[in-house]
């Protein structure tokens, strides 16, 4: 017996979700910061380190990246879920995110946006490349520095049974790994 399969409209892309979600900082002009919600980021070469992003033309973040370069990447975790949908749900052209959220900074070693306190940790990262894709912009950027908190990764990698990372399925529904599962075939 087959598997059976229906056809979806190539616009229903979350059938690529969950993914992580993250919280990206930028240095706004008058020195103030803004945040961004972003699930469309992901590694795209380990030598040299780099990661992909994919933000529309039409965010603050957007314009600011496009002008000055620099950004973290924050990891979120269960408890992080409802700043990372305000901070998803409201336009940076029209509020200041970072003041109406709350959020402390943490300083990085080699740009000036921060990393936000009390995430599970953050990269610094500076924009290498742009490609124009429809109405987002690919961003490519090398990843400059990796802060994690110790507690949450044991020999280099997230220790999932303390660090419970934040994906997101669409609109307001996210969810976290419920378990650990183990590959049985070796190599």
């Amino acid at each position: 017996m087959s598997t059976s399969y229906r056809g979806l409209n190539p616009t229903e892309y979350y059938t690529l979700h969950p993914r992580p979600v993250y919280l990206i900082v930028v240095v706004k002009p008058d020195g103030g910061f803004n945040v961004m919600t972003i699930a469309w980021l992901t590694p795209v070469s380990s030598d040299p380190p780099k990661i992909a992003l994919s933000i529309s033309k039409d965010s603050l973040t957007h314009k600011i990246l496009s002008e000055n370069g620099e950004f973290t990447v924050n990891i979120l975790g269960e408890e992080h879920v409802d700043i990372a949908y305000r901070a998803g749900s409201i336009s940076g052209f029209k509020v200041d995110k970072w003041s109406m959220i709350g959020f402390k900074p943490v300083e990085s070693k080699f740009i000036t946006a921060p990393g936000i306190d009390g995430c599970y940790g953050f990269l610094e990262c500076k924009i290498s490349n742009m490609i124009d894709v429809g109405e987002c912009t690919l961003f490519i950027a090398d990843i400059l520095s990796i802060h994690v908190r110790s507690d949450l990764v044991e020999k280099g990698f997230w220790n999932l049974r303390k660090a419970r990372i934040l994906l997101h399925c669409r609109s307001r529904i996210f969810t976290i790994p419920g378990r650990i599962i183990y590959a049985t075939t070796r190599r």
